[in-house]
């Protein structure tokens, strides 16, 4: 992906919100070069001041769905 002059980072893919039958929201897209798709969600195990990330990030697998 390109990177935007001076600055360290690097595009992976844009995340587009979306709703799932339960009622979650969850961010997901698609690397454009290579067809990888990520699944952002919500960590429900975070709590504050715990040392665990508020998000986690997962790249979909062959045969996984949304909800």
């Amino acid at each position: 992906m390109p990177k935007k002059e001076n600055s360290e980072l690097e595009l992976m893919c844009g995340l587009f919100r979306n709703e799932a039958k339960s009622g979650s929201v969850y961010y997901s897209g698609k690397q454009k070069e290579t067809g990888e798709e990520f699944v952002m969600f919500k960590n429900t195990y975070y709590e504050e001041g715990d040392n665990k990330p508020y998000f986690r990030l997962m790249k979909r697998g062959k045969g996984n769905t949304e909800d």
